[in-house]
């Protein structure tokens, strides 16, 4: 059985284990098929089952077993996950569990975002990691999946439905039919960010949070290219709101 999973507020340089402000689909499902107009900011790169073999700082090696969804170069991986100060969960498996992650090429935010806990630039192109922002980990036991799986309850599947299920929440989230249009784009320009809606204009409330969900900047917005400035480094959780929708995206400032 897979230990707590914790996650951790962005201090750059320290290690502490308070929530991060950090959100997303509340089961594999919904990763796959998210229920937000900006799908390809949530759904993994791939999807596979994997026994963990040995960590390595804040990573863990794992060696993958199947691949339910998208392509994976090596028989074994390296998975990095929460330092301390990123918005990831805690890879503290045991070896010998058989898991299913969702995993994404990593950010390299380790690199930057650093933990004096841990020798610097870790984090390598080939490498992956695993996001606290939704459900992305499911155990394996028994010949079951458990956990969330297309309920936010506890749940059990047997292997070869839970293969159909990705199947069926992948094709439902559009993929392979061209394109997504992402309303939100933020770009970075040096230590100024900048903020612009591509989606139907309209009244628009931007509302940006830092890591502990504190709001530091709020402007009822038109959707024209906005510089965020003032922000200090750090990690920070940009929301924006058109009626009853809702659009966030995570943002790092250095």
């Amino acid at each position: 059985m897979r230990r707590i999973i914790t996650l951790s507020t962005f201090v750059a340089g320290t290690s502490i284990a308070t929530a991060c402000s950090c959100f997303g689909p509340n089961t594999f499902c919904g990763v796959l098929n998210p229920p937000y107009e900006e799908p390809e900011w949530w759904i993994p790169d791939a999807v596979v089952m994997a026994i963990p073999l040995q960590q390595h700082y804040y990573g863990i090696d794992v060696v993958i077993v199947q691949v339910f969804q998208g392509e994976m170069n090596n028989d074994t991986v390296r998975v990095w996950g929460d330092n301390g100060a990123l918005c990831r969960l805690y890879t503290g498996w045991n070896q010998g569990d058989t898991l299913i992650l969702g995993l994404d090429r990593t950010d390299l935010m380790g690199n930057t975002v650093v933990n004096s806990e841990y020798p610097p630039d870790l984090e390598r192109e080939e490498d992956y990691m695993i996001s606290g922002c939704g459900v992305y980990l499911l155990d394996f036991e028994g010949g079951l999946v458990v956990g969330h799986i297309d309920e936010p309850v506890e749940q059990t599947m047997s292997l070869e439905d839970f293969t159909a299920m990705v199947e069926q929440c992948t094709l439902a989230n559009g993929i392979g039919d061209g394109p997504q249009v992402d309303p939100i784009v933020v770009r970075t320009l040096g230590a100024v960010p900048s903020i612009e809606w591509r989606a139907t204009s309209g009244p628009l409330d931007l509302v940006v949070n830092d890591s502990q969900g504190r709001a530091v900047f709020r402007k009822r917005w038109d959707g024209t290219a906005l510089m965020l400035d003032g922000l200090a480094p750090g990690a920070y959780v940009v929301e924006v709101r058109r009626g009853t929708d809702r659009f966030v995206r995570k943002l790092a400032v250095m």
